[in-house]
């Protein structure tokens, strides 16, 4: 699929929120050792995919606005791969779509 930037951003950032959400929740039930179950972010609306991470490794993707995880295989052009974990891969947003993703950072 051919997706604009801004159509992308607007994908990721509607999964960032709903992992925030989640993050959240799982804090509330002191679940911080725990692989906890966030939804995938990569841009595809349809995605259903689930990835297990622990709360500490949600914060080191987090860290930065224009990053994100994925499922293995579900980055797409022009996203930067930064790092691939069994589990996830991290990816780094390039461009418009980076610009466009940070205003939407619910933390911001």
């Amino acid at each position: 699929m051919n997706r604009s930037p801004a159509r992308r951003a607007a994908n990721e950032a509607t999964f960032r929120a709903a992992n925030e959400q989640i993050e959240q929740s799982a804090e509330n039930l002191n679940l911080v050792a725990l692989p906890v179950p966030f939804i995938c972010e990569c841009e595809d609306e349809r995605c259903t995919q689930i990835v297990r991470l622990t709360l500490a490794e949600y914060e080191e993707v987090r860290r930065d606005a224009i990053r994100f995880f994925v499922s293995p295989g579900h980055q797409s052009e022009p996203d930067r791969v930064l790092a691939e974990a069994e589990a996830y891969t991290t990816i780094e947003k390039t461009g418009e779509e980076a610009r466009l993703v940070a205003e939407q950072d619910p933390r911001a």
